[in-house]
């Protein structure tokens, strides 16, 4: 039977106890509203739980005064108090030294759960002696907790599964909170209430209209336990409230709400709707296709080269290949070759472009800009486009600023790719740009009179010496400040006058001729108070414009709706790669799936739908080379140049069968995909250089190591199936997300992704064996791996994947 038929069938069974007033809870039209049960409340009184050093007296206005006490610290000149009530801020409550020595302070509070710590002379931190409540969040030390109100009721040693008491302090939800309520993809609205831990069996969610929706258990804290229901989209408008069972009898929340899709958390971030249902391609224009001759460099590899062979010039200054010839490359991609590969694009699936820096600049990367208003001269119209551009142009006056050729050959390639559905954003590098940057140069050369001289992070001007990014005096920082974010206006300026330039190009108000949005390199080295000033210029340019920054680990505190929409996933990879790639540091299928969910609760849904899921990137070894050499922390110890364990040969043909159930599990999973250039046709590689190889292509086959260089076609075909699979099915790219089962035993791993329309049950096996497992239910029909109808019972061949539908 559908499991949505059977809660169906349990509503309609318990419906008319509901409405007789009796202890059940039901789904009928005629029941009252409110429910006709006990409300949980809160106890009478004012309740505490205090450690030793903890005084709290109540105050008429509702806080709390409390004396908190350090008996510690004989030693220390000063002590203070830090917690979340001072944002750990270790200089805002010092405490002072008593008569007995002990160290005091007085601080008023309100009711709820409060974590603190004391701070012995401003770098010490220590966890109160005398409080054995502790909370452990992976700081220096862990932190003490106490209780303020009805938190301090909230002890699960006082919850009992079954004796008919619902402890009604432990009864939670917050509206204003979007762990509680919050938008979701597919028009609908996820709900989540709380209960004490251990103390309630089954939760509802009534509606005033007398329907009822379930909800399941989700992994809730050490004091709650939490429940959530995805409520549809045809409930917006009804009032609703809690029911909670225990041991045959209900109590309902205290309070009532309004559901109102419309107005729902209005401080809750919004991700532009089309960035939920892209499948990325990130490639680098140097190294994508060389589409024009005329526009190469002086010194160019030939595309099909053997990589590491040096050119006839490559090494006559003593230089070797890590040091560092290779670094200097160029191979003449350029954007003609971009556009006139779209189709190949196309054909393949994706349908949105991240494209590496394309601004001139002298490296092949182009993170070192000379300038930000024009297209690298090689990627465009060939050598002196810029030249005789910018001769025209004030830097410092964007009503100078007209366009390159180079220019208007990515405009056309742009207008181009949106013509054929693509969505298209571009690498902006605002912390830092080249040497030759024509700011920077006037810098260099007039000091202190320049007009740029407040641009950049200067250390000393006789001799001239400026910070340069990660310490690579080739890339000059910007300065910054912490109220502006990057200090000086003119910069500011300048750099949102290139953004409205390639947003709306033709400056009519209408960014259909602009890019999409952007990507945004190292922005956690500018203060965040730059990106909330840039970030609302560009989605009032275009509201649907994306922004996504390169951040290493889960970042809420920039996906805060002033901010970014987005990061790039890479936590998504290292916990995938962690079950699929590793041998003795393998994780179950147990562990993926709770880190996974971790990261899904770190974030909204809006949030976590838009996400870029990615394998790899320019920063990293390629996928399959990952694969083939297992058991090292996420990106470290895997370049060649560094560590000479690290095997950069062909992977086998394991890794690549391994590398595919990551890209089905990418193409099946929440969040955007976002596929690294080549890694559908097999490339493979160790971290920079050897991660930016020349794209390969079947017309320029034979290359000059053919056993080792070409596309793989069924691999190839592979990524074709699986991103076909993702563009058929809305529920895997919008819809909900629910573990069925996770068997360690056969490292398997199934779930199902589901929208109004749909369920789609997909089953990930990552060992080599056989995998099997019955089919929950009725109706499913395969829809990817091996097709053939099977019957109730499902065989998952080693390191593979299959899906089913099953219409709703």
């Amino acid at each position: 039977m559908p499991i949505n038929a059977a809660l169906q069938i349990r509503c309609l069974a318990i419906a008319a106890v509901m409405t007789s007033g009796s202890s059940g809870i039901g789904a009928s039209q005629n029941a009252s509203w409110p429910p006709d049960v006990p409300i949980g409340r809160n106890p009478i009184g004012r309740p505490t739980r205090l450690p030793t050093s903890i005084r709290a007296i109540p105050k008429s206005n509702g806080a709390w005064r409390c004396i908190v006490s350090y008996p510690g610290g004989t030693g220390a000149e000063e002590v203070s108090l830090v917690g979340a009530f001072n944002s750990w801020d270790a200089s805002a409550t010092p405490m002072k030294r008593s008569s007995s020595d002990d160290w005091t302070v007085a601080i008023d509070l309100e009711d709820g759960t409060h974590l603190y710590n004391f701070v012995e002379d401003a770098d010490r931190w220590i966890a109160d002696p005398v409080n054995v409540q502790r909370r452990s969040e992976g700081r220096r030390v862990d932190q003490a907790i106490f209780w303020l109100g009805p938190d301090s009721m909230l002890d699960p040693t006082r919850g009992v599964l079954g004796d008919g008491v619902v402890v009604g302090a432990g009864l939670r939800h917050d509206p204003t909170d979007w762990h509680d309520l919050q938008r979701l993809p597919d028009g609908g609205v996820r709900l989540v209430a709380h209960s004490l831990r251990g103390d309630v069996e089954s939760a509802s969610v009534a509606f005033s209209d007398g329907s009822t929706i379930e909800m399941i258990a989700i992994d809730g804290s050490e004091i709650l336990d939490a429940w959530q229901a995805d409520v549809p989209a045809d409930r917006d408008g009804l009032a609703y409230t809690f029911l909670f069972q225990d041991g045959g009898r209900f109590v309902r929340h205290p309070q009532l709400y309004d559901l109102d899709a419309t107005d729902l958390n209005p401080s809750t971030p919004r991700t532009p709707d089309w960035a939920k249902n892209a499948i990325w391609y990130q490639l680098m224009v140097e190294r994508f296709r060389n589409g024009d001759d005329a526009n190469d460099p002086v010194k160019m590899r030939p595309w099909t080269s053997e990589w590491y062979s040096p050119s006839p010039w490559e090494g006559e200054d003593g230089s070797t290949f890590y040091d560092s010839f290779v670094f200097d490359r160029h191979y003449g991609g350029d954007l003609q070759g971009l556009r006139e590969k779209l189709p190949y694009l196309k054909d393949l699936g994706v349908n949105a472009l991240y494209l590496n820096p394309i601004f001139q600049a002298e490296s092949h990367h182009k993170y070192d800009a000379t300038d930000y208003r024009h297209v690298d001269e090689h990627f465009g119209a060939g050598r002196g486009d810029f030249d005789r551009t910018t001769a025209l142009e004030e830097l410092g006056d964007a009503t100078t600023w007209t366009w390159s050729e180079s220019d208007t050959v990515f405009l056309d390639t742009l207008k181009a790719a949106k013509k054929l559905g693509f969505r298209v954003i571009l690498d902006g590098v605002f912390n830092h740009v080249g040497t030759r940057h024509p700011a920077f140069q006037d810098v260099k050369e007039r000091g202190v009179e320049s007009p740029y001289a407040d641009w950049f992070s200067v250390r000393s001007w006789d001799p001239f010496e400026c910070d340069g990014w990660a310490g690579f005096d080739e890339l000059p920082a910007f300065r910054k400040s912490p109220e502006h974010g990057l200090a000086s206006k003119s910069l500011r300026d300048h750099i949102f006058d290139v953004t409205r330039r390639w947003m709306d190009p033709n400056g009519d108000g209408d960014p259909s001729d602009g890019i999409d949005g952007w990507r945004l390199d190292v922005p956690e080295e500018i203060p965040q108070s730059f990106w909330v000033e840039w970030c609302e210029l560009v989605r009032s340019i275009n509201p649907q414009a994306y922004i996504v920054g390169e951040i290493w680990k889960p970042a809420p505190d920039w996906l805060d709706g002033q901010t970014f929409d987005a990061v790039m996933n890479y936590p998504f990879a290292e916990a995938a790669l962690s079950w699929i790639a590793h041998d003795d540091m393998k994780i179950s299928a147990t562990e993926l799936d709770r880190r996974l969910g971790e990261l899904r609760d770190t974030y909204p849904s809006e949030v976590t739908y838009a996400l870029q899921n990615l394998a790899d990137s320019h920063d990293t070894d390629r996928l399959v080379s990952k694969i083939f050499n297992p058991d090292r922390a996420f990106d470290e110890g895997n370049r060649e140049q560094a560590d000479s364990t690290y095997d950069g040969s062909k992977p086998s043909d394991l890794s690549y069968r391994r590398a595919r159930l990551f890209a089905l599990l990418q193409m099946t999973y929440v969040g955007a995909p976002m596929i690294y250039y080549g890694d559908e046709a097999g490339m493979w590689g160790s971290d920079d250089p050897n991660n930016r190889k020349p794209m390969l292509w079947k017309d320029l086959e034979p290359y000059v190591d053919s056993d080792q260089n070409q596309v793989i076609d069924a691999h190839l075909e592979f990524y074709r199936s699986a991103i076909a699979l993702r563009r058929a099915h809305a529920a895997l790219r919008v819809g909900g997300f629910r573990t069925l089962i996770t068997d360690d035993s056969q490292d398997l791993w199934v779930f199902v992704r589901e929208d109004a329309e749909e369920e789609i049950l997909v089953a990930l096996n990552a060992s080599e064996s056989d995998a099997q497992f019955d089919l929950p239910g009725e109706g499913w029909i395969p829809i990817f791996g091996e097709t053939e109808a099977t019957g109730t019972n499902a065989l998952i061949s080693g390191v593979s994947g299959r899906a089913w539908a099953r219409k709703k």
